[in-house]
């Protein structure tokens, strides 16, 4: 049955993918790989593709858009969160020292990633009962505040998941740069 009172789609109105940038791109390598030694077969890069394509302005038509990209993300953080998931043994710090990360202690989790998933964990439930804010009113978070929180989403994940052997790779890169400083620091200078 047709009712014409209703909007009628013309054609197939199927979007291509998002175009992550290289830094994004890299993040969903090391989610992957994160998840994968923690013993979980999904791809949380999978998770990351769906919060960045519902932001783009062509899925603003979903009312709901700011929530199931938050939920994408929250997501990403739960199994290693949650003490419901008993796949993964490591949770908190622990899931990333496992993974090698040589950034995370518990102050950093703490005050950074926690926080986090319990932003993301309020915007996904609709503000329903806040634990990050008590004073947070998802009716007037908007996708701009949205794409500051997807920001900080990368910049706490990248530092969270950063090995030993990246560290090395950044100072290799620096000194690409000036090779006269590799010359300093070898003489002592």
């Amino acid at each position: 049955m047709n009712d014409d009172s209703l909007p009628q789609s013309i054609g197939e109105n199927i979007l291509p993918p998002v175009r992550l940038t290289d830094e994004q791109e890299d993040l969903c390598k090391r989610l992957d790989e994160w998840h994968k030694r923690g013993g979980l077969k999904n791809k949380p890069s999978n998770m990351f593709r769906g919060a960045v394509f519902s932001i783009r302005k062509e899925c603003e038509s979903n009312p709901d858009f700011i929530s199931q990209a938050a939920n994408s993300l929250r997501e990403i953080l739960y199994p290693f969160q949650s003490f419901h998931v008993k796949k993964v043994s490591g949770k908190k710090v622990e899931a990333l020292k496992n993974f090698g990360s040589v950034t995370v202690d518990e102050n950093f989790y703490n005050s950074k990633v926690e926080p986090l998933w319990r932003q993301l964990n309020d915007i996904a439930h609709h503000g329903v009962d806040p634990q990050w804010d008590k004073n947070f009113d998802f009716s007037s978070f908007n996708k701009t505040e949205f794409q500051k929180l997807l920001a900080e989403f990368e910049k706490v994940m990248n530092e969270a998941l950063t090995r030993q052997l990246d560290v090395h790779q950044m100072l290799d890169e620096v000194l690409a740069i000036n090779p006269q400083s590799a010359e300093n620091i070898n003489e002592g200078k």
